[in-house]
This record gives structure tokens, sequence and C-alpha cells, in this order.
């Protein structure tokens, strides 16, 4: 299967490992300092929250799409804010039957993607979260021939994955959980820490409750599991990667734009499409609203 990586920072370039030495033709699409560093130093995949790094001498990264032609699926592991740029160099490699794959995070990157490709192009994708899987399915609902061969590939090269009958569940179900983690970055403390004060931990549980009640009225009927959920993810985040930091954390410490509309943001956003209080998550994103474009200087 020729596979294309758009966007290799921590996820893609982790996908890409994994399926380079499993022996998949994949190909790697970045620009400037990205594109350069892996001409001279290859692909180095950072260590996650369950697996370890890895690193890739010989790979195929380009930044000219349309000398590549159509590819068999798209990985689009970029930011939400750069999806729009993203689709667009992307577009040179869709052929009749490409499938796309967004790894964005939050709960609206699949109807951008369906609105730029078309829904018989786009397979929803629920990003893993410690030891929560990675989910892949049809949207909105199903599973395919498709599904099935892109979960299987995935699987052989090491890939903590599962195909889900309901893959829309199973990205809101990681857009609630994360909300609550989104603490980490108003706090500036990883997971660790966020997990040994009670304040924290409550207010995350906080976040989570109102991002809950964002899911029930768009039909997803999620409960006090969830909430369990979030805090046993909590915990078991906190033993095994005490370090661990959000991506809002991550970009915020250095300098990057954030991805508020995705998360703290997004939930602010349908609960004023849906006429719901977010309380929390508003906080959450009005402190961190002055670091939204990045290098402002955290004192």
């Amino acid at each position: 299967m020729r596979i294309a990586v758009v966007g290799v920072g921590d996820q893609g370039a982790r996908l890409a490992a994994r399926l380079i030495t499993s022996g998949e033709d994949v190909i790697l699409i970045a620009r400037g300092k990205t594109l350069q560093r892996l001409k001279t130093e290859g692909l180095n995949a950072t260590q996650g929250s369950t697996v370890s790094g890895m690193h890739v001498d010989d790979i195929n990264a380009t930044d000219d799409c349309s000398s590549i032609g159509p590819v068999d699926v798209i990985l689009m592991c970029v930011k939400l804010y750069q999806l729009a740029d993203a689709m667009e160099t992307a577009s040179h490699l869709v052929g009749s039957d490409t499938t796309v794959l967004g790894f964005q995070n939050g709960v609206f990157g699949e109807d951008r993607l369906i609105e730029r490709f078309s829904s018989n192009r786009v397979v929803g994708v629920a990003t893993s979260v410690a030891s929560v899987p990675l989910s892949i399915g049809e949207l909105p609902r199903g599973r395919s021939d498709r599904t099935s061969a892109i979960v299987k590939i995935f699987r052989k090269a090491g890939v903590n994955v599962i195909e889900h009958d309901n893959v829309m569940e199973a990205i809101w179900r990681k857009f609630i959980m994360v909300s609550g983690a989104a603490i980490t970055a108003l706090s500036r403390v990883p997971i660790g820490e966020m997990a040994k004060v009670p304040e924290l931990r409550q207010l995350g549980t906080m976040a989570v409750k109102e991002t809950v009640e964002l899911a029930n009225v768009k039909g997803f009927p999620f409960g006090q599991e969830i909430i369990n959920q979030f805090e046993s993810i909590l915990d078991e985040m906190a033993t095994s990667n005490p370090a661990w930091r959000h991506s809002l954390l991550q970009d915020l410490e250095a300098g990057r734009p954030l991805e508020l509309d995705a998360w703290s943001g997004g939930a602010v956003n349908i609960g004023q499409e849906l006429g719901i209080a977010t309380p929390v998550n508003f906080s959450i994103y009005a402190a961190l609203k002055p670091y939204e474009n990045g290098s402002v200087v955290i004192y």
C-alpha cells in the first residue's frame, strides 16, 4: 500500500516510522526545516506515552506532491489550524481510490476533510491516548473492506489500533477525556504533577463533565463511566509517564501557536452553538488565549 504522511511532527513521525519499518511504501510530506532535517538526519520518532522512540535512515521525503501522483492512503498528521493548507498540498496526492485519514485533535477535522475531499474518501480516526487504542471506522459509523485493510496494515506495523463500528463516538470520547487534561496547560505542570494536586484533578473532572453534557446533546450517551475513565487514565499516565504533557502545554512551552479551537475553545464554541454554558472550558480557553499565536514569553 502506498501511503503519504502529510505532517511529520510527533504523531506523523511515530506512524511513519512504524509503517516504514514494517515494509510499507511511505512518502513523507514536509517542508522547510523539517524537510531539511529529514534529508540530513533521517526520521526520528519521539517516545510517546505508551510507545518507544525510533530512528529510520532510509526514507522518502519531499515537499513536491505533484511529483508523486495519487497514493492509496493519505494520513493527515497536522494541527487543526494547519489543516486548510495541508489539504491544499495533499490534493495533488488524491486519486479516484484514495482514502484520507485525519489525525486532528478535537471533533471538527472530519467535517473539514469531507468538505474538501468528499465523504466517500474520508475515514474517521480517533487518536489514541494512554492505553486507549487508535480507532478507525467509516463515517458516520460502520466498517468496510478499506477500514479493515488499513487496520490490518497498522497492526502489522505495531500500532495499537481497533476497527470501530461508531468512530464518531470514539472521537468524542477522546475529546472528552483530553478536555480534562488541558488543565496541564493552564497550570503549566505535567500530568504527574496534575494528578497529585486534588484541586487540579477536580478542575479537570469539571471540564470533563461539561464536555460530557455537550456530547449528550449531540447524541452520544456518555455518563459516569467516562468520568471514571478519565480519572483512571489520569492515574495510569501519572504512573507510567508522569512527565507527559498535553499538546497544548508542549506548544505553549515551545512558543508555538496553540490548537485552542480543537480543545477548550472547541468545547466553548459547541456550547455556544447549543446554548450550554461551559465555564471551566471557557476559563482554560480565556487564560490561554494570549498565547494562541505563539512566541509569547511565559513568566
